[in-house]
């Protein structure tokens, strides 16, 4: 077989075969996402229908809130409900005033046919049907700013219209809400809504004037109804022109057959229960579910990629209270009829046959073409830029014995490797300035994962969402509810003083006393002294008495801080406390009872003080009833676009700054630094980069950390080493102990630990120097702290003249 057969049979007819399965495939596709397409496109014409109600009801129940917090007499209620038509509340047509006592009874009606405003004499309010004195009943045991809505009912008036000579009638939705004086209710204030002006929402949304029209639509029939939570059909959408007529239901009961007319309501309509899926919808709308469910021309479920139609359904909630869960009163369904997808898929095949046709006749000629001229040179042209790699762009194609042509589309390829390699150099530095641009570029409160201030949050004061510190309210609210002691062990800076006020504050003593005292922050007698109080002449200064901690926590709450520092005789007296619920005030025999809850907070590891004699075992288990850790800011970092959209606001409102705001770049760092000092060290940087910064924007250079553990800087694996690098500091391995580059020793002692080697001596504050003026000074007490538990230093003195010195080995 020549080329040119073997070309025909082996790539005509697949092309063939692959044109006629891809339209069908297209054609199965397009209908699919068009018919998806059609279906979201009803889903948001009902449900912007339901929304429009659900907006309707709600601002009547705000109107009527509003009104019934005023002083209610017959003129405020006539130019009431005359305002409401002047600006376009037109559906009120009732205003009433009911009151325990029969004169103090005001009903006007708003007329539509003279359209003017009737009072109702008090002595024929009862007789309209039906009675609305029954309201009564229904609000009798409801609350102020409680509202409550009825079902729809026809309401028959004590007289005619004009010329009419019936009795006037309205379809109407009355909401009533109580009046209170005293607390007690004396009356109740009542709002007719025309059920038209509900119907008029639904026939807008089905016309030219519609929000949400955008072209003609086909001519195939399309409306909505309102049907109750027992299935009951109560109106339909009508014309926009017949706004004033009626309400009917005349095109539902043409296409299903069941009941008509209910008590207090007779054109409402129920199918029978062979309409499963009318009634799958009413059972959805009940459980508060709204959807589509695609249907066929007689309105049952289709479950083909092409429907006739969609019925969209969505529940109509009412809130009877202001911040309470709506309730659910209605459903709305949306019946939208559409051939449009059939008329796609005809139009697909035609397209697809005419293109099917010119395709085969154009690849056949192309093949003839390609098998004389192109098939070789092509192929080793091909086969040349086929062996290209990607990161040899530059490189250019050079073959011989092509012909004229292959040789010009030879140096049409060279020319494209050319401009792409440009392009790809071009991109490359675009987006790295890109990137730059990105990390200089404002991050707004949406990108920060600002959290909105939960009214359901009872620890608003404990910022963020995390998993962590969500556990953390769980754990407070819970110890709270109870009467044990506490023990709360956490970093320095996590929040424990937070977590010992929300405790009380939710505790059943709040409105007792809360007492703090620091316990690392004095020595032995003075903290027995702070703790227990004294007699005057218990010791030559005692000039006067104290009364000490807990006598003045009595009946509330005392939290001791940094529980690990303190004595052994200190832990002693606490123990005997703790055991006899009595204090003895220093230099008194007298033993005082007390009652008194005890919060403990630690950032040590209290099985460690233990295991090393410091801590007494059995004081431990004495406080450690209820035990609660608070997370460090390392294990929520999500949580850090909120604090530090806090601390800015701060910071602005005490430096009297405005619109300050952060970049990416500065986010990502402070994402990726490890955070020693937790939430107390984040609030100093961002006070001191606010203070600092001369725009209104945050970048990352205005950020200052600690270098050791900020991991933006970090180069290699090894912290220490290129910390020793950025600083030209000597290398710690020749200044420092074998035993100091134990991984026991954070960063911080492993820098500072060599420098007060060599000094001999030093205090806190030169501590905090050594490892930078940003570090808390609980986390430099925290360090020396540990270096001398650990066999380091040694403490010497007392108070201010407190010095650590370097134990020889």
């Amino acid at each position: 077989m020549s080329l040119r057969q073997k070309l025909f049979l082996v790539v005509l007819l697949p092309v063939v075969l692959c044109l006629l399965i891809s339209g069908w495939i297209t054609n199965v596709f397009s209908s699919k996402f068009l018919n998806l397409a059609l279906q979201r496109t009803s889903y948001m014409g009902g449900l912007a229908q339901a929304y429009e109600i659900e907006r309707l009801l709600d601002q009547a129940r705000k109107n009527i809130i509003g009104l019934s917090g005023e002083t209610i007499s017959p003129e405020r209620l006539e130019h009431w409900i005359r305002a409401q038509h002047k600006f376009g509340q037109t559906g009120y047509r009732e205003i009433a005033y009911i009151g325990l006592e029969s004169e103090k009874r005001y009903y006007f009606l708003k007329t539509e046919a003279e359209d003017r405003i009737v009072r109702i004499p008090s002595s024929q309010i009862s007789e309209i049907k039906p009675n609305p004195i029954t309201v009564f009943d229904t609000l009798r045991t409801a609350g102020k700013d409680q509202v409550y809505l009825s079902d729809i009912v026809e309401t028959f008036y004590p007289f005619s219209s004009g010329t009419n000579t019936h009795p006037l009638t309205h379809v109407l939705f009355r909401m009533a809400i109580p009046c209170m004086n005293n607390g007690s209710m004396d009356g109740i204030l009542l709002l007719g809504i025309d059920a038209r002006w509900i119907r008029n929402i639904l026939s807008l949304y089905h016309s030219t004037q519609s929000p949400l029209y955008a072209f003609p639509r086909t001519p195939e029939i399309r409306y909505s109804f309102i049907f109750d939570r027992l299935g009951w059909m109560l109106f339909e959408s009508e014309s926009l022109e017949n706004e004033l007529g009626d309400l009917a239901t005349t095109r539902i009961r043409n296409e299903m057959k069941g009941t008509i007319g209910k008590p207090g309501y007779s054109i409402c309509f129920r199918p029978s229960a062979e309409y499963t899926t009318f009634w799958n919808m009413v059972s959805a709308v009940q459980r508060g579910l709204h959807g589509v469910i695609p249907v066929d021309e007689d309105g049952n479920f289709s479950s083909s990629i092409r429907s006739n139609g969609f019925l969209v359904y969505s529940p109509i909630r009412f809130r009877t209270r202001p911040n309470a869960e709506p309730d659910i009163v209605m459903g709305l369904a949306y019946l939208d009829r559409t051939n449009v997808t059939l008329a796609a898929q005809l139009k697909h095949i035609d397209v697809m046959l005419i293109i099917t046709l010119c395709a085969t006749a154009l690849v056949s000629l192309y093949i003839l073409w390609i098998s004389r001229l192109l098939t070789r040179p092509l192929q080793a042209l091909a086969t040349a830029v086929m062996r290209i790699q990607p990161n040899q762009l530059q490189e250019r194609i050079h073959l011989t014995n092509l012909d004229q042509e292959t040789y010009l589309l030879q140096d049409t390829i060279n020319r494209l490797l050319e401009a792409i390699s440009g392009q790809v150099a071009l991109i490359q530095h675009q987006n790295k300035m890109i990137q730059m641009a990105e990390q200089r570029e404002r991050l707004i409160p949406e990108e920060m994962n600002v959290i909105a201030t939960d009214e359901m949050d009872q620890l608003p004061e404990l910022c963020g969402k995390s998993p962590a510190i969500l556990a953390l309210k769980t754990e407070i609210l819970k110890a709270a509810k109870s009467e044990a002691d506490v023990l709360i062990t956490g970093e320095t800076g996590t929040g424990k003083q937070l977590a010992a006020e929300a405790i009380h504050r939710h505790s059943s003593r709040c409105n007792q006393p809360f007492i703090t005292l620091n316990c690392g922050a004095l020595d032995e007698n003075l903290l027995l002294d702070a703790l227990f109080g004294h007699i005057p002449g218990a010791f030559s200064e005692a000039k006067t008495e104290r009364k000490g901690a807990f006598l003045s926590a009595d009946k509330g709450t005392l939290f001791l801080d940094e529980i690990g520092n303190a004595s052994l005789k200190v832990q002693q007296s606490l123990l005997r406390t703790l055991s006899t619920q009595t204090i003895r005030p220093l230099g008194s025999d007298k033993e005082i009872h007390i009652d008194v809850r005890l919060i403990a907070a630690t950032n040590e590891n209290m099985t460690s003080l233990i295991e090393r004699g410091v801590f007494r075992e059995d004081l431990y288990f004495r406080l450690n009833v209820i035990s609660i850790t608070t997370p460090p800011l390392r294990d929520r970092i999500d949580d850090i676009p909120a604090l530090v959209h806090l601390f800015l606001l701060e910071s602005m409102r005490e430096m009297g700054k405005r619109n300050v705001g952060i970049s990416r770049g500065a986010m990502e760092r402070l994402k990726n630094y490890r955070w020693p000092g937790n939430v107390r060290e984040l609030k100093n940087c961002i006070t001191r980069a606010v203070a600092m910064v001369d725009s209104d924007v945050l970048q990352t250079q205005d950020i200052r950390l600690e270098p050791i553990d900020d991991v933006s800087y970090l180069e290699e694996t090894d912290p220490l080493n290129v910390f020793n690098q950025k600083k030209k500091l000597p290398d710690s391995s020749k200044t420092t102990p074998k035993n100091i580059s134990s991984r026991k020793l954070n960063k911080r002692q492993q820098i500072a630990l060599p420098i007060i080697q060599k000094k001999g001596r030093i205090s806190r504050s030169e501590y905090q120097k050594i490892i930078g003026n940003s570090t808390p000074p609980r986390t430099a007490q925290y360090d020396l702290n540990d270096l001398t538990q650990k066999g380091f230093l040694e403490k010497v003195g007392k108070g201010p003249a407190t010095r650590y010195v370097p134990i020889v080995e």
